[in-house]
């Protein structure tokens, strides 16, 4: 089975990661990607190829999986989360206090959160382009949670979900494989972008991943393994 390493830029875990191999950023210090107590996602590509490498060597051998926990777009701090090259959004609330801030200002600040996780996945895409040569690469992202932006008076999230908006609850889902790991898993690109419209839920992404990386389990269902039927199609 393949080795699995757990990067946190959040709040921590939650006892999820307590039995793998794990690196928490907010006790790191880097002269431009943390300041003021935290640190801008791409921390957790700082020195990646170094953990990777101090993993056990044999497991290494079988594959290794990433999870990055990141900071993204969680507030009420939006204006925290993003270096001032990608505050490209203005002006930006520069408060934890959404209230003393104009709703224009508190878009903004969400705004260019969304600009540099879209810089921070690109990062991580070339990053996986390097290594193309040794290995098949692939990454599966999907946001855990949306915001509430001041419409109908709602900030942040949280709601019951039979109530909540749909701001809070419906997020992306971006997948991106290397060609090498397209023929390895036999995966059809025309395939999936026909069921680029099909409703998903966070159901879907624990069968979906252990689709990608073919664990076998009594727990897997592939009716929730988006990939599923997009394998070994032409």
């Amino acid at each position: 089975m393949a080795t699995v390493l757990w990067i946190d830029n959040q709040s921590g875990c939650k006892g999820v990661c307590d039995r793998v191999p794990q690196a928490m950023t907010k006790e790191l210090q880097h002269p431009t990607l943390c300041k003021g107590g935290e640190c801008y996602d791409e921390i957790m590509l700082h020195q990646l190829d170094e953990r990777i490498q101090a993993l056990p060597a044999e497991r290494r051998a079988k594959g290794v999986v990433v999870v990055m926990h990141q900071m993204g777009s969680h507030g009420p701090a939006y204006y925290k989360r993003v270096p001032d090259a990608f505050k490209k959004f203005q002006p930006e609330c520069k408060s934890n206090a959404l209230q003393e801030c104009t709703r224009e200002q508190v878009v903004n600040s969400f705004d260019n959160t969304i600009l540099y996780t879209d810089h921070f996945l690109g990062q991580a895409i070339q990053w996986l382009k390097k290594a193309e040569a040794s290995s098949a690469p692939a990454m599966l992202y999907v946001s855990d949670h949306g915001e509430s932006l001041g419409e109908n008076n709602l900030y942040l999230h949280g709601l019951p979900y039979r109530v909540a908006p749909d701001v809070q609850k419906r997020v992306p889902w971006i997948t991106w494989w290397s060609p090498q790991f397209e023929k390895q898993m036999g995966l059809s690109r025309t395939c999936l972008h026909n069921k680029v419209q099909t409703p998903l839920t966070h159901d879907h992404y624990f069968h979906s991943v252990l689709g990608l990386v073919n664990v076998s389990t009594e727990v897997y269902q592939a009716k929730l393994d988006v990939h599923a039927d997009c394998r070994n199609k032409s």
